[in-house]
């Protein structure tokens, strides 16, 4: 009677570790199929909403390049991103801000929370808001880093972090770090962007 006993606690035993094996190699394959994913992400390889970028960037007259490097930091081409903030979609829209400032200038009635979502409505509101931003500080030599310090931050902040002279820098007067840092790693996938992507 020990004997089959032995036997079945072995076979028990050959069952658990070719259980943890699979489980194991199906963990390594899912974290490196995410980190595929992660990377293409990351280093601005997807280029599935580029045609959307091209005809809502040509509509808002700004480079379809900023509102692609816009969009790699804020979402990582994410369409159903959500920000801890209720930042909305693949632009990180706020409907009590951009979406409602659109809707009045569009005179179209404010987007739902739901519709935010939608990749054409996300890109097509936040270039929009983005491009009056440009233009807003398009006296100023760094015109892009206000506009974004103004994304990120606010207009007031903005308003603070503008130098006197138009032709003064801009990056050394933000105060928050974390849109320091925001600024510089968009206008450094911008000039990526620049090199990589041939806009006809």
């Amino acid at each position: 009677m020990v004997r089959p006993r032995n036997k079945s606690n072995r076979k028990q035993h050959s069952r658990l570790i070719m259980l943890l094996l699979i489980l194991s190699a199906a963990a390594v394959a899912g974290l490196f199929w995410k980190g595929i994913s992660w990377f293409t992400d990351y280093t601005g390889g997807n280029d599935a909403y580029d045609k959307i970028i091209l005809e809502a960037s040509r509509r808002n007259q700004i480079d379809p390049r900023l509102v692609k490097a816009v969009i790699w930091r804020e979402s990582r081409f994410n369409p159903r991103s959500v920000g801890k903030a209720g930042e909305i979609g693949l632009m990180q829209v706020m409907q009590e801000n951009a979406a409602t400032d659109w809707a009045r200038a569009m005179g179209k009635p404010v987007p739902s929370k739901g519709a935010l979502f939608n990749p054409k409505l996300n890109i097509e509101i936040g270039s929009w808001y983005l491009a009056r931003s440009v233009r807003r500080w398009s006296k100023y030599r760094d015109c892009y880093a206000l506009a974004l310090c103004e994304y990120n931050a606010g207009l007031t902040r903005a308003n603070k972090w503008k130098p006197a002279d138009p032709n003064g820098d801009v990056r050394s007067r933000i105060a928050i770090a974390s849109t320091h840092a925001y600024v510089n790693e968009i206008l450094d996938r911008y000039e990526t962007y620049k090199q990589t992507w041939e806009i006809k």
